[in-house]
């Protein structure tokens, strides 16, 4: 008797722990339902490898492109767009993580082929940290996702708390300029950037402004005209001074504050343009800059 009442705690126990189908809704607002455990994935956007490779499920990726510097041990599968279809078949994934926006039809193509898709596209902090707490649920590592999201979300809030008291925050833009200064990109309200140099103690000058997910050009004129203490500018590998040199360099710059009291910073480019944990890497690196120059 003993026995049976033993085997039957342990049927009990495991069935506890069993995959539970789970239904979830994607950031295309598309329904996805997952009937069995995921073992196989796809990962066609290097951002969303970050956030697998912070829960400690890397082995699970079969699959990444040749972009991907998270995972770069797997299979390749090509460029982001268009997505190599035959290749990602062959590789019989589960999922297929995508983002939105250029992806966005990819969609159907993977579909038309039975495969299942779920598109991860936050363009802001809280949809970073939803979005990071998702893939937890699809990787099966709910608790682990939702407690780091927790610890990430109090590390940007106890910034935010501290920067709030300044009395002086620096007036901020960032520039992304390739080969001339007569077109810039910059972010606006929107974008996860925008709320990157606010929480961090920085007065974004470009906030008042919006565009595609808070992306829009500026001109030099506008930058001459806000004046600005402090131009924050992106590298993407090591060495590169593209932007800087651009914005140090540029006539039309010479008595702007930035460039006359030598604030033109040089951050990451990588970190500044992939949405994922790596945001709040570079929260820290600016609170210390505009800590250091306010």
């Amino acid at each position: 008797m003993k026995k049976v009442f033993l085997t039957l705690l342990l049927v009990l126990s495991l069935s506890l722990f069993a995959f539970q189908p789970v239904t979830l809704v994607d950031d295309l607002g598309r329904v996805v339902k997952f009937d069995k455990e995921v073992e196989k994935i796809v990962v066609a956007a290097p951002a969303i490898s970050d956030f697998i490779v912070k829960l400690g499920e890397k082995d699970k990726v079969v699959g990444v492109t040749d972009f991907d510097s998270y995972i770069t041990d797997v299979e390749k599968i090509g460029n982001m767009f268009p997505l190599n279809v035959e290749k990602i078949i062959s590789l019989n994934p589960d999922v297929v993580l995508l983002t939105g926006g250029f992806q966005e039809g990819e969609v159907l193509k993977l579909e038309k082929y039975g495969i299942k898709v779920f598109v991860i596209n936050p363009t802001t902090l809280n949809e970073m940290f939803r979005d990071l707490s998702l893939v937890g649920v699809i990787l099966g590592k709910e608790k682990t996702a939702h407690d780091y999201a927790q610890k990430l979300r109090t590390r940007m809030l106890n910034i935010a708390k501290n920067t709030f008291t300044w009395k002086e925050k620096p007036r901020v833009i960032y520039l992304s300029a390739y080969g001339s200064v007569s077109q810039m990109w910059t972010c606006g309200t929107g974008s996860y950037l925008n709320e990157l140099i606010s929480y961090a103690g920085g007065i974004n000058i470009t906030a008042p402004y919006t565009g595609n997910n808070g992306w829009f050009a500026v001109g030099p004129e506008f930058v001459v005209k806000e004046n600005p203490d402090i131009i924050l500018v992106p590298s993407y590998y090591p060495g590169d001074k593209g932007a800087y040199d651009l914005i140090m360099n540029a006539d039309q710059f010479n008595d702007i504050n930035a460039v006359k009291n030598n604030k033109v910073f040089i951050i990451d480019g990588n970190k500044a343009s992939l949405p994922n944990t790596g945001l709040i890497d570079l929260l820290g690196e600016l609170n210390n800059l505009f800590s250091e120059n306010k």
